[in-house]
């Protein structure tokens, strides 16, 4: 994504509201003695649907609003000791309701066995989900609710628990109960830019990549076992024994669709995840996304949304940014050239070996981490990053322009604009020509043809000419790219990089070889006269700069 995250947003806050209207209508009491009653306003948190709570998305921005809703049904548990006693459940009429809809006063019907006298605690749950999915197991001890993952679906009709707790004073008559999200929301926005209805069901979500799930997820398959969040004892337990959502939407050509899930988020760091589209009578199977957004270095926060936008184009699924841009070629996010001495801007020589600035590792971090030059803000390259233009050394040199070894389905795992992507490449070499030709990223929406020619060996014009053509929809194989008709014609979307053999700071190598830091602590890209690589490099030795573009 040009924003470079999955673009997570949070829900706005609430204010707590007091009571303004008297009370509202409760179900019958079975058990409760007449005057037994305690007055409660209770605030909505940010996010929750439909028992009735109105649960919609911000107008003109990507937060959550939630409200109380007529109708909503309200469920209290009464804990005092040892004894727990379940209330009788309170349903929301339009008199109890604020003007804003954010906060709510009724009365609650204190049952037998709670002695008012005494403080006791209340427990308020808020769920669409049927009373089969709300466990009170009085023997144990236990309030649980139903934490399992709800699919994708309208915001509107996403079922998603919210709860209360709070302490009562002894002879208490007046309470006031703050309810909070149990979960948070993953809000999906898929574009079918295909000439095909895109079919998809309930299976369809994000998965971890190489990494535990972040949210609590069901367990085994028969029978298949959903997890209970416990209220009381505030931990989750795979208990409840259920049959798998089975619920599809159906998305025309050319359509926009925003759907929500909701997960109990464990707390774990949200680790590298996909895409899958659960797909239904296309023939496709389960679709995974060519790109991968990245970790984040924190756990998901409940009550939050946060948002992720992809395409479906009929032949590859992949994350975009919210304006559906699609990543443009890998080697494009290049600068075009590298960073003078000074530090504060470019050269002005494509090709020139002896005017570029040298900076070791942690004065080029301080640096170049986000600089804007030109109004075009860049930073320095992670090591994933520079993968993406010239591949990882890993045992064997694929570009390796001093040899005529060739190399098929090589895997490569690199970052392109925020998102990563683990695809395969094929590789010819050259020597006569000095040149390295590539079929890369294949398997993807970036599918590209590659060109690395060493030129200008010991002059100060020596360089690294990198030249890129995307063939994403065609038919064409590694074989066909090495021949210079391919390369001569259809060069209107060519994108073209040129590296200076610049050497490094005691100047040894210029001339000949060329190395760029990364914002990777122990990690370059350089080439010499028979290979291109990704490698390990010296932090303490000054390398020459070769920035790429930001999300402006």
């Amino acid at each position: 994504m040009k924003n470079k995250y999955f673009i997570w947003i949070a829900a706005a806050l609430l204010l707590i509201i007091g009571c303004t209207k008297n009370e509202i209508v409760n179900e019958q009491p079975t058990q409760e003695v007449e005057g037994r009653k305690l007055m409660i306003t209770a605030s909505v948190p940010i996010e929750s649907p439909k028992t009735r709570i109105s649960l919609g998305h911000q107008e003109g921005g990507l937060d959550i609003i939630i409200k109380w809703a007529v109708n909503d049904q309200l469920k209290f548990f009464f804990k005092q000791g040892n004894v727990i006693k379940e209330g009788t459940p309170v349903t929301l009429t339009q008199d109890a309701i604020s003007a804003d809809g954010k906060s709510a006063c009724f009365t609650v019907n204190i049952p037998v066995g709670i002695n008012t006298q005494n403080a006791y605690t209340l427990y308020a749950l808020h769920d669409k989900l049927s009373n089969d999915y709300i466990v009170f197991d009085q023997a144990k001890g236990k309030i649980n609710v139903a934490v399992f993952p709800r699919p994708f679906s309208p915001v509107e009709e996403l079922p998603a628990p919210i709860a209360g707790e709070v302490e009562i004073a002894a002879g208490a008559s007046v309470g006031t109960i703050d309810f909070e999200h149990l979960g948070t929301f993953h809000c999906l926005t898929i574009r079918n830019s295909s000439e095909n209805t895109l079919t998809f069901n309930s299976h369809t979500s994000l998965r971890a990549v190489g990494a535990n799930q972040w949210y609590y997820d069901y367990q085994g398959e028969n029978p298949l076992m959903a997890p209970l969040y416990d209220l009381i004892g505030k931990q989750v337990a795979n208990e409840q024994e259920m049959s798998f959502p089975n619920m599809q939407q159906q998305m025309s050509p050319g359509e926009t669709r925003k759907s929500v899930q909701w997960v109990m988020p464990k707390n774990v760091n949200t680790p590298m995840v996909n895409l899958r589209i659960a797909t239904v009578n296309m023939g496709l199977g389960d679709i995974y996304s060519d790109n991968i957004k990245p970790a984040r270095a924190s756990a998901l926060q409940k009550g939050k949304a946060y948002h992720l936008f992809a395409e479906w184009d009929g032949t590859s699924l992949f994350f975009t940014d919210h304006t559906f841009t699609p990543t443009a070629n890998p080697l494009s996010y290049v600068a075009g050239y590298n960073i003078n001495p000074a530090g504060n801007g470019f050269v002005n020589n494509l090709t020139a070996c002896n005017i570029s600035g040298y900076f070791n590792y942690s004065d080029a971090v301080a640096q170049f981490s986000n600089i804007t030059i030109g109004g075009q803000r860049y930073h320095l390259p992670s090591f994933d990053e520079w993968r993406s233009i010239v591949p990882y050394y890993n045992s064997e040199y694929w570009v390796n322009y001093g040899t005529n070894n060739t190399y098929n389905n090589k895997p490569e795992f690199v970052e392109v604009a925020g998102n990563f992507y683990s695809m395969i490449s094929d590789f010819r070499n050259d020597s006569a020509n000095k040149t390295t030709y590539a079929l890369r990223y294949k398997g993807t929406h970036l599918l590209s043809a590659w060109r690395y020619q060493y030129i200008g060996y010991g002059t100060n014009n020596c360089h690294l000419k990198i030249t890129s053509r995307s063939v994403y929809g065609q038919t064409i194989n590694v074989d066909d790219i090495t021949n210079a008709t391919f390369w001569a014609n259809n060069t209107e979307n060519d994108v073209v990089r040129y590296f200076p053999a610049s050497g490094n700071q005691d100047l040894s190598d210029r001339g000949i070889g060329g190395a760029f830091r990364s914002s990777t602590s122990g990690y370059i890209m350089d080439f010499r006269d028979t290979y291109a690589q990704s490698k390990s490099g010296d932090n303490n030795k000054g390398f020459s700069v070769r920035l790429f573009t930001s999300g402006n």
